[in-house]
């Protein structure tokens, strides 16, 4: 019986000695069937070495055992026996003369490889009989290895005709044993083609008789390069073409690899890359068989130049200038950064060794600098070569007395030397210039500026000097505004007329505790009360807006008098949150009784404006917080609850009186005639009427009671 044992995935545990070690791999165990004793009719073994006998124990190969092929036979018994590589086991045999196919065994052996007999059953040893060499025509049971016992190589395997064996099973095997391929191949089945590779090995069992092996494509012999020796400049590339012999090698694939990849990589597909000078060798390996290869050694060099830039993209000079232009070489560590340079058009610029450009005459030349060592490497620069000239902003231009403006001059052509201008006025009573162009006028009249510069036409500027015109008026865009504490407001100012040569203007407050205003025009409200902002022009024209901080303050819920509590005045009273209860002026004409609240509400207002005078009682009650903002007389033909006096609140005439809110009292007196007193409703009603028609004269006064929206309509 002949067990061959390779691990992938399971576990399996040998004991050889102390100190076995534990392997993954999947179990692949042949079981070899008890046959009749092998008749090897045709078949004649290869040359024989000694033979020698073995009893149980263990022998290392190399010492006791030879190492290479061996036929191991138990010759009138039976045999079991281990092969061991290392701590792994890696083929067990049971061997019984008795049988056909397990008579024997051949297997490839390594120096340092163990062979254990476990157990003997005979008139002798084992048999172990050294094999110079397989015989691919008769190949008997056992384990080869490939590109030792086996050449590498593309194979037809079959058996010769009339052979018996029952179920032969073959597998091809990795250098550690595990299962690659495995196949039963039967004498009447058509021949398999399989790949043997170098360091595999082949494994053959319950074959009777013999198999053969057809060689159809061998293994790689030889490699040879298209090149000997390759010299590469840093940075640059070269394919290397590798050829792999024989032309019917099963497989012509090559792998490539670098002595040095700091000096030159190489790729899959033998493109070298040269990184830094120095020398590398690139090896050529056979992938089918890597004992073939194939070296070249390979010089990197100081890379050549990859790129060039000029200290300028366009150059413009005048006849007779030179101009030098810089040319910089990159790579720095470029071999050689010798620079060519040659003129398109020598007859409008010429340049010599060192890049120097001088202007012939006017006309046009394309100035081109090489790389000597790559003249695929170049950079170019257009030289334009013309006449110098000075062009001036302006021709003609006109100031105002005491005005000034700015004159520019630019030079032609740009890259030409020399190129300050002066300037010069004809007449400096009439108009002063300075070195800069800037041209003051000084009294009515005519000047003439002109602009030179060295080897150009001069160019030369009228200027017309005339009188200012002064601000005759200025305005403000507002009278008069109200303006909350630290809130603002922006004035702007028009000065008349737009001609005015000078329309700058300044602001003032006349009481910054007040109201503060900034230069332009920013009113901002600093505290209550009233102060002017004035404007004024260069020639002290003024306008006057007058700027009203109102004065504010929130009382709570209790008793308060007014020029005590709060300043006399008239007021806009309005609830801060909630809603409550209050009455102002009670037994005065004045009287207030209104339910206030924050939103609206259909029992409520949400503002009362009303005059409250020294002496007047203010009733809050609910309330936390009630604002009163003062506030003056503002013409309106809506109004709200509160006291209001015609001709400051609103114009005398005929007026039709309605109400937006549900309902309330409208009550209007004329000295102590009482001349409305109605319950006035914005629907009908049993108590209320839904308009009043009146007439107003000035001094009437108009008390409205529980309605937020009263209009008045002219009739």
């Amino acid at each position: 019986m002949m067990i061959l044992r390779a691990y992938k995935d399971n576990e399996y545990i040998k004991e050889k000695g102390a100190g076995m070690k534990r392997f993954n791999g999947v179990a692949l165990k042949l079981m070899m069937a008890i046959l009749l004793l092998i008749s090897f009719s045709g078949y004649q073994p290869a040359e024989a070495a000694e033979q020698k006998v073995y009893k149980e124990g263990t022998y290392t190969v190399g010492k006791e055992i030879a190492a290479g092929l061996n036929k191991i036979t138990a010759p009138g018994g039976t045999a079991e026996i281990s092969f061991a590589r290392g701590d792994v086991i890696y083929v067990e045999e049971v061997i019984e003369d008795e049988y056909e196919d397990v008579d024997q065994f051949t297997a490839s052996l390594k120096a340092g490889d163990e062979i254990i007999i476990e157990s003997y059953a005979g008139p002798s040893g084992v048999h172990i009989e050294h094999t110079a060499k397989a015989d691919l025509n008769y190949l008997p049971n056992g384990l080869y290895e490939i590109g030792k016992d086996i050449p590498a190589g593309k194979y037809a395997l079959d058996f010769p005709e009339g052979n018996s064996s029952l179920e032969p099973e073959i597998y091809i095997l990795d250098s550690a044993f595990t299962q690659k391929d495995g196949f039963i191949l039967l004498p009447e089945d058509p021949a398999l083609t399989r790949t043997l590779t170098t360091g595999d090995y082949l494994y053959v069992s319950f074959v009777s008789d013999t198999m053969y092996l057809k060689l159809l494509n061998p293994a790689p012999s030889s490699i040879t390069l298209d090149k000997t020796s390759l010299q590469i400049p840093a940075g640059n590339s070269h394919t290397l073409k590798a050829t792999v012999l024989p032309v019917n090698a099963f497989d012509k694939s090559v792998t490539w690899s670098s002595s040095s990849k700091q000096t030159a990589t190489v790729d899959s597909k033998g493109k070298v890359t040269a990184i830094a000078p120095g020398t590398a060798v690139i090896i050529a390996t056979a992938k089918a068989n890597p004992s073939v290869k194939k070296s070249i050694t390979i010089t990197v060099t100081k890379p050549l130049p990859a790129s060039i830039s000029l200290s300028k993209g366009a150059l413009n000079i005048t006849p007779g200038q030179t101009y030098k232009v810089t040319a910089t070489v990159l790579p720095i560590q470029a071999s050689d950064k010798t620079v060519q340079w040659k003129s398109s058009n020598p007859r409008a610029a010429v340049v010599d060794s060192k890049g120097a450009i001088k202007g012939v005459k006017d006309g046009t030349a394309v100035i081109t600098a090489t790389a000597k060592a790559n003249t695929k490497v170049y950079k170019s620069i257009t030289v334009k070569v013309t006449q110098k000239s000075v062009k001036v902003s302006k021709t003609k231009t006109s100031l105002f007395q005491g005005k000034t403006e700015t004159l520019t001059a630019a030079v032609s052509p740009s890259d030409s030397i020399d190129k300050a201008v002066s300037w010069k006025s004809s007449n400096t009573k009439i108009a002063t210039v300075d070195s800069k162009g800037k041209v003051t006028g000084k009294t009515k009249g005519t000047a003439v500026i002109t602009a030179s510069v060295k080897g150009a036409k001069t160019v030369k500027v009228t200027v017309t000097v005339t009188p200012p015109v002064l601000a005759s008026s200025v305005k403000i865009n507002k009278a008069y505004a109200t303006v909350s504490k630290g809130s603002y407001v922006t004035l702007s100012a028009s000065v008349s007329p737009a001609s005015t040569t000078n329309k700058s203007v300044k602001w003032s407050s006349s009481n910054t505790k007040v109201a503060k205003v900034d230069s332009k025009g920013k009113v901002t409200a600093v505290g209550a009360g009233s102060a002017k902002i004035t404007v004024s022009t260069s020639n002290r024209k003024t306008a006057v807006t007058t700027i009203t901080v109102p004065y504010v303050k929130s009382l709570g819920s209790g008793n308060w008098k007014g020029g005590k509590d709060i300043p006399a005045g008239r007021y806009k009273i309005t609830a801060q949150s909630g809603y409550g209860n209050l009455v102002i002026g009670m037994g005065t004409d004045r009287f207030v009784n209104e339910i206030l609240s924050s939103e609206y509400d259909e029992y409520a207002v949400t503002t009362v404006t009303t005059d409250i005078k020294s002496g007047d009682s203010i009733e809050i009650s609910g309330m936390e917080r009630v604002q009163f903002v003062q506030v003056k007389n503002v013409k309106s033909n809506t109004l709200h609850a509160g006291h209001w006096t015609v001709g400051k609140d609103i114009d005398p005439g005929k007026y039709r009186i309605t109400t937006t809110s549900h309902s309330g009292n409208l009550v209007v007196t004329r000295g102590y005639q009482l001349l409305v007193n109605e319950i006035l409703s914005n629907g009908q009603s049993d108590y209320g009427v839904t308009s009043v028609t009146t007439t107003l004269k000035s001094g009437d006064h108009i008390d409205i009671a529980g309605m937020s929206k009263v209009v008045f309509s002219k009739r």
